[in-house]
């Protein structure tokens, strides 16, 4: 959790950044590029966590894959719902719900779903929310740097609670699509 958390924390930090910046004008183009950065930089950063070197090779397209879902059920509910009706914490929930799955697949777990689900959404949503605190008393660049960094903090720290436990739920020679023998 501690690696998952660090390394996920800088990524976001990158990814907010554009938006600190004001790098990119426009809200779709901003949450596009946004999420090219996760993509583009959060599976190598968290592959360190995969076991084989044939496994993390793979890793950062399966995340770019889980991001790509966790990206488009926020937005979905977040555009959907016009940002009412919690519409961040629903599309987050049904997001994560999606990632969840797809890393369980992807390592051939045999863990429950649920409480990896549920160590997740509480992380990601701790750092999201704490991050929005941040945001809401120090404003400007450094309030949205800090939000990003307390986002990145709670949901790196999720994912390698996640990315751990579904490694070491693995049956050892199953034909999962990270094997631990490539």
């Amino acid at each position: 959790m501690f690696y998952g958390s660090l390394s996920f924390c800088a990524v976001s930090v990158l990814a907010y950044s554009i938006w600190a910046f004001r790098l990119i004008p426009g809200e779709i183009a901003l949450y596009s590029a946004t999420a090219a950065v996760y993509i583009g930089l959060a599976g190598i950063m968290l592959g360190r966590l995969v076991p084989s070197a044939g496994a993390r090779k793979k890793f950062p397209l399966w995340f770019a894959v889980g991001f790509l879902i966790y990206a488009v059920a926020w937005c979905a509910c977040w555009f959907g719902l016009r940002g009412k009706f919690h519409a961040d914490l629903w599309g987050a929930a049904v997001g994560l719900a999606g990632m969840t799955w797809l890393f369980r697949r992807v390592f051939g777990s045999t863990g429950a779903f649920l409480p990896l689900f549920a160590v997740l959404f509480t992380c990601h949503s701790l750092g999201y929310y704490l991050g929005d605190i941040l945001y809401a008393t120090v404003r400007g660049t450094v309030g949205r740097l800090l939000w990003g960094a307390a986002h990145g903090l709670g949901f790196g720290a999720g994912l390698g609670y996640v990315l751990f436990h579904c490694r070491s739920d693995s049956p050892p020679h199953s034909s999962h699509r990270l094997s631990h023998d490539q």
